[in-house]
């Protein structure tokens, strides 16, 4: 039996007075934060870490989390016990069957309010019980919903989010080819199985930021380029890519768009758009990927109810060491109308993992300790002048 281990890898505390970074109002506060570290007991087994946890979710009472053993030989979803930091159990989940998914590569889990999860490789979207059970799917290019329907010429790509509540999966789409801009915003509304699309011309920009590489000349076979994040607040759909220090505001109601630019202390507003489109080159193509990793990077806001702040990291290149690329971080907070409160830049040698969500009113990011799962857990403390 594997020991559950407990242990602080770094306290820092600061403390500081901030000008929002978008209205004329002065926003006051004193932040400080702790940051420690825990294990999770897999028993006998071993938690799946192969894809960095990138297939998982936070249950909707913070009790559990939920991965999926994404391209594993056994497929199934672990069930980790968040209150005593053990793996509890884990839902089989097959390819034959009444309960099969066609693929063992799942990129998204949506946990439910009533308990059930949604499973999604995003070409289908599966609804599955606690046992396993499949209790429908939703397949995008079947296009079985109601409302509109997208021309054979057009996809749902794989950028997509889930609301809170569970009721609504928001999605980009667009043209076939991964050499095409994305066109607008597919949204799906679960409960009625209804489905519309918003074209846009704000989701075009991310394509100033990619580069395609062509297999002789003709076939796109890979690209590099600027992140989309989404999410849902109500009846606004939040829209942001991770090469600005902005947030876009779309209300599905009105079909009225704002936006709200930031500043940092810290980080670059933008990231680099001066790369070719294009290369013919797998060489080129890799040097040209490895440059864009250096530049700036938003990622994607999280939620922390018990704080009522919104959450984002960001990271740029700090400097290199040999061959390594060496990032700073910094971890910004934001009120729920979106203003700026605080930033902070984080210890040099934190590195931001694929996973993290808050709980708790703690930040949970994943680490992989020698093929074991540990948590660290950044506890900030705020308060308003």
């Amino acid at each position: 039996m594997k020991k559950l281990l407990y242990f602080t890898v770094l306290a820092g505390f600061f403390a500081c007075s901030e000008k929002d970074a978008t209205s004329d109002s002065i926003i006051s506060i004193d932040f400080s934060y702790s940051l420690d570290t825990v294990m999770v007991d897999a028993g006998e087994d071993f938690i799946h870490l192969n894809w960095g946890l990138t297939s998982s979710d936070l249950s909707t009472d913070e009790k559990y989390f939920y991965n999926f053993k994404t391209g594993a030989e056994k497929l199934g979803l672990e069930v980790i016990d968040l209150e005593n930091l053990s793996l509890e159990r884990v839902i089989p989940i097959s390819l034959d069957g009444p309960n099969a998914i066609r693929s063992p590569y799942i990129t998204k889990v949506y946990s439910l309010p009533d308990d059930t999860y949604y499973l999604s490789d995003n070409y289908a979207v599966y609804h599955f019980d606690q046992k396993g059970n499949k209790l429908s799917t939703l397949t995008y290019a079947k296009q079985e919903f109601e409302g509109e329907k997208l021309p054979d010429d057009k996809r749902i790509w794989l950028d997509e989010n889930l609301s809170p509540d569970g009721e609504t999966l928001v999605a980009l789409f667009g043209g076939q080819k991964m050499d095409e801009p994305s066109e607008g915003f597919a949204i799906f509304d679960l409960e009625n199985k209804r489905v519309s699309y918003k074209a846009t011309e704000l989701v075009k920009e991310r394509s100033n930021y990619q580069t395609t590489l062509y297999y002789e000349g003709v076939q796109p076979m890979g690209a590099s380029g600027a992140a989309s994040h989404l999410a849902l607040q109500g009846d606004t759909l939040i829209y942001s890519i991770s090469a600005h220090n902005r947030l876009h505001f779309y209300n599905l109601k009105t079909d009225s768009i704002s936006s709200k630019s930031f500043t940092s202390k810290y980080t670059s507003a933008v990231a680099k758009s001066n790369y070719p489109s294009r290369t013919d080159s797998e060489k080129e193509f890799q040097e040209i990927t490895k440059e864009k990793s250096k530049e700036v990077n938003y990622g994607r806001l999280f939620f922390d109810d018990q704080n009522d702040i919104y959450w984002r990291f960001a990271k740029e290149m700090d400097r290199m060491k040999g061959d390594t690329i060496l990032f700073k971080t910094v971890l910004t907070a934001f009120d729920t109308d979106f203003n700026q409160l605080h930033e902070e830049l984080l210890p040099s040698d934190f590195t931001l993992p694929s996973k993290y969500f808050a709980r708790k009113g703690m930040i949970y990011l994943y680490l992989n300790i020698e093929d074991e799962l540990a948590l660290v857990r950044i506890k900030p403390t705020i308060s308003y002048e």
